[in-house]
């Protein structure tokens, strides 16, 4: 009779409980590999969209978009002067009469223990606009500084206090932190007692800078233009002008040309182009639907995902501005990658570089609308993308529910096999017992 005492009850239950459950386990682990599939295809195409959209971004800035143009002026030193892509080519003739500057005034012969023993309000005022510094609690001069420096209050006047030591000497200076003419500081004295009051008497008080504003002639006239501030960046448009030296009568004039930077477009042109191309791949391996011997796509023969591509080749052909890519020498090939023909495009940026600017940076232009054709699917809310992915977190919760009731099925299984081999075992043990006994055995 065979010895079946010998057998392993535990190896027995975990075989045949593996085999209860491996067809549940073969179909599950094809849905594993599937959803995880969708989720890397996924994942892909959402790094490649927003990467594209993060290249329209940098490409549509107000001050900085395709069209890249360029400042030089005939005179060094006078202004640093800057263009972005809404300005307009031409020439334009500046006489700077007068810089700008800022008030400052210190204060001197003061002290720690002058300061410590002031008492009452100290009222700052510039334009308008005031702070009130109560001198009750204040110690020091670096105090009082300090206590002006973090006045928070958004209504505060712009005011930097510093302390300026010289000769053993200490002053407090106050700077108003716009230039102009409007911007003098000035202090109110009469909420503290007559010591502390004549600390900041005008006697006490030193002009450091004069509180002016820019003056400055255009072309030929002699209407005189000011400015509180020596940064002109609404005189022409898209044109930044600093200025930084006054001139002398008898100068020559600042004159300042502006023109297309064709290199630097050709550049943002470019990367347009390589960041455009870029998607392309990334949709074309993920739509692929392998008849061309390549890898089938996860997203092959998907409508939602077709759907993006049509919208972006259809933008392509759209007129902004009465223009179109085709005229500044960017076409598409039979794949939808783009590609350009400098020649045409410095010829074009030569007779209407702000066309340039209208197609692509205008209020409507490429830029934009493609960005909002991302958004569709892009949408944190309501995207595209955002239900797929609900939808894939979905099915990995019944994945991570069905693998529990396998887990679940197998224990069950094991448990019944494990007891039913253990009872046989104890059967069979004491049968060879009783034939022993009888010398059977």
């Amino acid at each position: 009779m065979s010895d079946l005492t010998s057998l392993d009850p535990q190896t027995l239950a975990t075989q045949l409980a593996g085999y209860d459950i491996l067809a549940m386990q073969t179909a599950l682990k094809k849905q594993s590999n599937s959803l995880q599939s969708q989720q890397s295809a996924l994942t892909a195409l959402r790094t490649a969209m927003t990467t594209f959209r993060s290249a329209l971004s940098a490409l549509n800035k107000t001050d900085n978009g395709m069209l890249q143009n360029t400042a030089t002026t005939n005179v060094e030193g006078i202004a640093t002067v800057s263009a972005n892509s809404a300005a307009q080519k031409g020439s334009y003739n500046l006489f700077v009469e007068q810089l700008a500057s800022a008030h400052q005034v210190s204060y001197d012969n003061l002290s720690d223990e002058a300061i410590k023993n002031a008492t009452g309000t100290m009222t700052i005022t510039i334009n308008g606009k005031s702070m009130d510094i109560e001198l009750d609690d204040v110690d020091s001069l670096s105090a009082l500084a300090q206590k002006i420096n973090t006045n928070n209050d958004k209504d505060a006047p712009g005011v930097t206090a510093s302390l300026i030591r010289t000769d053993g000497q200490v002053s407090l200076m106050l700077s108003s932190d716009e230039s102009g003419e409007k911007n003098v500081v000035e202090i109110d004295t009469s909420k503290m007692d007559g010591t502390s009051a004549a600390l900041f008497d005008v006697t006490n008080r030193e002009t450091i800078s004069t509180a002016r504003d820019a003056k400055f002639r255009l072309g030929e006239s002699d209407k005189v233009y000011t400015s509180s501030s020596n940064t002109l960046d609404k005189l022409i448009d898209g044109v930044t002008i600093e200025l930084t030296k006054a001139q002398q009568e008898g100068d020559t004039p600042l004159r300042i040309n502006i023109g297309t930077n064709t290199e630097g477009t050709k550049e943002q042109v470019q990367s347009f182009v390589d960041a455009f191309n870029e998607l392309k791949t990334a949709l074309g391996t993920l739509t692929n639907s392998g008849s061309d011997g390549k890898d089938r796509g996860a997203f092959a023969g998907d409508a939602g995902i077709a759907s993006l591509d049509r919208d972006l080749n259809n933008l392509l052909r759209e007129m902004f501005g009465e223009k179109n890519i085709t005229q500044y020498g960017i076409t598409a090939d039979r794949e939808g990658k783009l590609s350009i023909d400098s020649t045409k495009l410095e010829k074009a940026l030569a007779e209407d570089p702000q066309g340039l600017n209208t197609l692509f940076n205008g209020t409507d232009g490429l830029l934009k609308k493609m960005d909002k054709s991302m958004d569709k699917y892009l949408n944190s809310t309501n995207g595209l993308l955002k239900g797929r992915q609900d939808t894939l977190d979905r099915q990995k919760t019944e994945i991570d529910s069905k693998t529990d009731k396998i887990n679940a099925r197998y224990e069950t299984s094991y448990n019944r096999y494990l007891k039913q081999f253990t009872q046989l075992q104890s059967i069979m043990t004491q049968m060879n017992n009783t034939m022993s006994m009888f010398g059977l055995a």
